[in-house]
């Protein structure tokens, strides 16, 4: 045993093994009374029973708990594989920690196999071990047997490298068929998507449908009790003249039933019709609101002679808006001793001319509701350059425009 060995990696390792370095011409075995142990067996062996009989997963494990090889965080799965084959070949803290774990990994297929007092029991077992899909335990066991023979030992190296070939083509298909079945699903799942939300909304169509129903039956409930009543009394006074009345009395029932329902058919049209027509009338209002908004006088006391604010020659530049209500505007302005300038904000005036614009006036006014936003961005961006005061209006509005203009 090695105190503590810190093992590096040997250069170039080929931890691959082929059968032209596994010879089934090699000296006998000795007769043993003990199962081999790892570093017992030929170095041909050593890659395919590390390989097939544990994990990488475990050997790295190992290797960090017992520290046994330099740089492990950066070694790649074939390197690591490769520093555990190459310090296989004599007893040490790394060949005896593999040991370990073999014969507790595959404690069972070890004891199935020590029953086996020849070579050709060992064979049988072998043979039933891979039949079972036991290829592991099965070769760690047979391979450090004590009744392992040379042509046996032959065969089963052989076939379990093969079979490392064949799972490795295996791998290909079934990466490719992964990819396959993956985009298959992502499409399934984008086609059960857009089902469910088909059937969400014919889930809250019916429900709609149900709520109409409910309440169209909640109102004739009151006259199909009337109607049972009635039929009632019709079959206990069937033979006589009020029997006659009774059924006189729900054919009428009947007849104003239907009319009742149809009645409502017609009402519920009507009342789409104005409600319909009530939206229109609303529009309009609005609209006739805003023209008699913006036809109106000015605010009280602005349109008298005598003018409530004085502009003191102050210039106003007023960007965008209606152009029917701007001479109105410049009216308005000149009344009270100041003048006023008007760019369409890019409508129809270049965008360029704008500059010219701000730069004369002395107060900038735009409404909200009427103006481009590259007009506005290129407006404030100017103004804050030049320190002039902008005003945004809440509306084109004739009235708002006045409004706002007591405040300069």
């Amino acid at each position: 045993m090695l105190g503590k060995p810190v093992f590096s990696l040997p250069g170039p390792v080929e931890p691959a093994t082929s059968l032209s370095s596994f010879s089934p011409e090699r000296p006998l075995r000795p007769v043993r009374r003990e199962r081999l142990k790892i570093w017992e067996l030929a170095k041909s062996c050593h890659c395919v029973t590390l390989g097939t009989c544990l994990t990488l997963t475990e050997l790295r494990k190992t290797a960090k708990r017992l520290g046994l090889f330099n740089g492990i965080e950066q070694m790649t799965d074939y390197e690591l594989h490769g520093a555990f084959v190459h310090v296989l070949s004599t007893r040490n803290r790394a060949s005896s920690a593999v040991q370990k774990l073999l014969d507790i990994n595959h404690a069972g297929a070890v004891r199935k196999a020590s029953r086996c007092s020849s070579e050709e029991e060992l064979s049988a077992f072998w043979d039933r071990e891979v039949a079972e899909g036991q290829i592991a335990g099965a070769f760690w066991a047979v391979m450090s047997h004590v009744h392992l023979g040379g042509a046996l030992e032959v065969r089963v190296f052989g076939e379990v490298h093969m079979m490392s070939h064949l799972c490795g083509a295996s791998h290909r298909g079934d990466a490719r068929a992964r990819s396959q079945a993956e985009q298959q699903c992502a499409a399934l799942a984008r086609r059960l998507e857009q089902t469910n939300a088909g059937h969400l909304d014919a889930l809250a169509t019916r429900d709609r449908e149900i709520e109409r129903l409910r309440q169209l039956v909640t109102g004739i409930e009151p006259f199909v009790r009337e109607a049972a009543t009635l039929r009632s009394r019709v079959a206990e006074l069937e033979n006589g003249e009020e029997a006659t009345r009774l059924a006189n009395k729900a054919d009428d029932l009947a007849r104003r039933l239907d009319l009742a329902l149809r009645r409502n058919d017609r009402l519920i049209t009507e009342i789409d019709t104005m409600t319909g027509r009530l939206a229109v009338a609303e529009a309009r209002i609005a609209d006739l609101s805003s023209q008699i908004a913006a036809a109106s006088p000015c605010p009280a006391g602005a349109c008298a002679a005598d003018c409530p604010f004085n502009l003191e020659g102050r210039c106003i530049a007023y960007i965008g808006g209606r152009p029917r209500t701007v001479s109105r505007m410049r009216d308005l302005v000149e009344r009270c001793r100041g003048s006023l300038i008007h760019h369409d904000g890019g409508a129809e005036q270049s965008a360029e001319t704008l500059d010219g614009v701000l730069v004369r006036a002395d107060v900038v006014m735009f409404p909200v509701d009427c103006v481009s936003h590259t007009a506005v961005e290129k407006l404030k961006t100017i103004c804050g350059r030049m320190n002039k005061t902008y005003l945004p209006l809440s509306s084109a509005s004739y009235s708002s425009f006045a409004s706002e203009l007591a405040r300069v």
